[in-house]
């Protein structure tokens, strides 16, 4: 288990591409399955990977916010949502984990690493980043 993101815990700091490649190396050097995925600020609608989308129970891609945090244990969702609202109104980098439940009842931790560009007036944009999920099943206490 990586110890840089507990689940529940989430960081945003001012957008830096080495702290989004540090905090992905991690992930990867892990061996964790990594996944891109991108948020169209204007339309609000995520592209996630095939197997994240299956992972969260969604059913479609592009997907909503509602879509993809209706799987996140409720409590991390009120520190999610805070973090991806601060990305949407400055440039950032940031990260976040939590526990998901997916359709089958099975739990898996689930840690999100991204970056948020904006233009000068803010109307259009975008998040970006990685969905990470253990490939071995962890022993989850929740």
């Amino acid at each position: 288990m990586l110890t840089f993101i507990t689940p529940g815990w989430g960081a945003i700091k001012p957008l830096h591409l080495e702290t989004h490649k540090s905090w992905t190396r991690s992930l990867t050097k892990a061996g964790y399955l990594v996944e891109p995925w991108r948020c169209d600020l204007a339309s609000g609608a995520f592209i996630v990977g095939l197997r994240t989308l299956a992972l969260l129970g969604a059913r479609q891609n592009p997907c909503g916010i509602v879509d993809l945090v209706r799987a996140y244990d409720r409590s991390d969702r009120p520190t999610i949502l805070n973090i991806l609202e601060q990305a949407s109104a400055t440039p950032s980098s940031f990260c976040f984990s939590t526990i998901i439940r997916g359709s089958r009842g099975r739990s898996s931790r689930l840690y999100c690493i991204g970056n948020s560009t904006l233009s000068e007036h803010r109307e259009q944009g975008c998040l970006r980043g990685i969905f990470a999920v253990p490939r071995q099943r962890e022993k989850i206490c929740a």
